[in-house]
């Protein structure tokens, strides 16, 4: 049995973050839809998705008369779509789309929760946040959660009971493309010919992070630890991949190092960052918060060792010892025993890679969390169908 399924997000670029997931229900025979604000990346989706892309314009901080606007504009469009399945990740279009279900009788209402903003927030701010999560876990039927921890969280803030809440396979909202992350002769060359042109060689040992550069990523803290061991280690370096961002802005201080410090290698956001993964020797994500932590099982599945936050929706990626470190991002000191450990002790650095590369292959792949997608997708068209039969 299958239906038609919009998959909504705030903004065009975070539908990267679902690629073949569509493609993959249309394949299974759901007729999909995919909804989020005007943005260059739509035109790339549609066509490598071969789905359309729905639109309603929407703004991602709070802005009262033009997130009215949008529910209103979400609220036609349901009506004229008539869906059988509404998927929101994302706070804004979480919450406007699953009112907007729930107003025009969308018989199944996803709220797809990818974090909880709120863990790093206090006062005001946090009530607001927080009583927005509740509405849209109200109005929602059923709720995908990207982690266990994530989960836990959910529950403990009073934001939904545990039955209400799924989380599919281990964890993560698309899985990930193994084959990419492969080192071929193809990509050894490409990386070996980055790395010449950042200046690293294989006499350096290379600190890596990945991700927006800001305050609740923890990158203060990851200079910081780099800085704590980099005049011990002279061969060291920290590669920071990324954009620096207005919203959560790191410190000044922290940004003029990651700047003017020779040892400090920045390079921008980019389309392919794998290869970038491949020259690291250590990962390093001290993120304050997470829904799952992304970037964690990419190192993985490079073969890399990672050290990782024991935080909600990082920890979820490690098995401490086994497949990785986990440490206290605000405990510099345990940072930076961690990491020195693992600069000293290389086969603890093959090992912890080898490890997290096996476990996040067996755990992690597009198919796995695309096959739980449509089975309780198929599970909630049965019972739907079910309760209309009961009814007639």
């Amino acid at each position: 049995m299958a239906g038609k399924v919009i998959h909504a997000v705030t903004v065009a670029q975070t539908l990267k973050l679902m690629k073949g997931q569509l493609a993959y229900l249309e394949d299974k025979g759901y007729e999909t839809k995919a909804l989020s604000s005007k943005g260059d990346y739509i035109k790339d989706y549609e066509q490598a998705e071969g789905v359309k892309v729905l639109n309603v314009e929407m703004e991602r901080e709070i802005s009262l008369l033009k997130d009215l606007s949008s529910l209103i504009a979400c609220v036609k469009l349901f009506y004229k779509e008539k869906p059988d399945i509404v998927n929101a990740g994302t706070p804004k279009a979480a919450l406007i789309a699953m009112l907007a279900a729930f107003i025009t009788g969308v018989p199944i209402r996803i709220y797809n929760v990818l974090g909880l903003r709120l863990e790093t927030t206090t006062g005001l701010k946090r009530l607001i946040l927080l009583t927005a999560e509740k509405i849209t876990a109200t109005a929602a039927t059923h709720i995908l959660s990207v982690s266990p921890s994530l989960s836990e969280q959910l529950v403990s803030y009073g934001i939904a009971a545990p039955e209400k809440i799924k989380v599919l396979g281990n964890g993560s909202l698309n899985g990930f493309n193994l084959a990419d992350f492969e080192l071929d002769d193809e990509r050894r060359m490409e990386t070996d010919s980055l790395k010449k042109e950042l200046g690293l060689s294989k006499d350096h040992l290379v600190v890596g992070f990945m991700g927006r550069i800001t305050r609740d990523k923890g990158v203060a803290e990851t200079v910081a630890a780099f800085l704590g061991l980099s005049r011990r280690y002279p061969q060291l370096r920290l590669l920071v991949v990324g954009d620096f961002e207005e919203g959560d802005p790191v410190d000044e201080k922290t940004k003029q190092e990651i700047l003017d410090n020779q040892s400090i290698i920045l390079v921008p956001y980019q389309k392919d960052p794998i290869p970038y993964f491949h020259m690291m020797d250590i990962f390093l994500f001290l993120t304050k918060r997470e829904g799952f932590g992304n970037v964690s099982i990419e190192a993985s599945l490079a073969g890399k060792p990672v050290i990782v936050s024991d935080v909600t929706g990082a920890r979820d990626t490690v098995s401490d010892w086994e497949t990785g470190l986990l440490v206290n991002p605000q405990n510099g000191a345990e940072v930076i025993n961690r990491l020195e450990l693992l600069i000293n002790d290389k086969a603890l650095r093959q090992r912890l890679g080898a490890n997290g590369k096996v476990h996040a292959e067996a755990n992690y792949s597009n198919e796995a969390i695309w096959m739980e997608l449509e089975h309780f997708y198929h599970e909630l068209l049965l019972q739907q169908t079910g309760a209309l039969q009961r009814i007639i």
